[in-house]
């Protein structure tokens, strides 16, 4: 299973985006949110709803 890059989410066979740079890196991408966020150069640290989303995954496999 790939992880995102921007939220290290795991994503579903079948699911997400994956780009390929000019300079051949692959990034995987959950949604169209991240992937926004990332080429926005965003910090992932000061985004609430990545710290939402883990928090919210934590509490469903308890």
């Amino acid at each position: 299973m790939a992880k995102c890059t921007f939220c290290s989410q795991d994503i579903e066979p079948g699911k997400g985006i994956m780009f390929v740079t000019a300079e051949g890196k692959i990034l995987h991408f959950c949604s169209g949110k991240c992937r926004k966020a990332h080429k926005l150069g965003r910090n992932k640290k000061r985004l609430g709803w990545i710290r939402k989303r883990k928090k919210k995954k934590e509490e469903e496999g308890k």
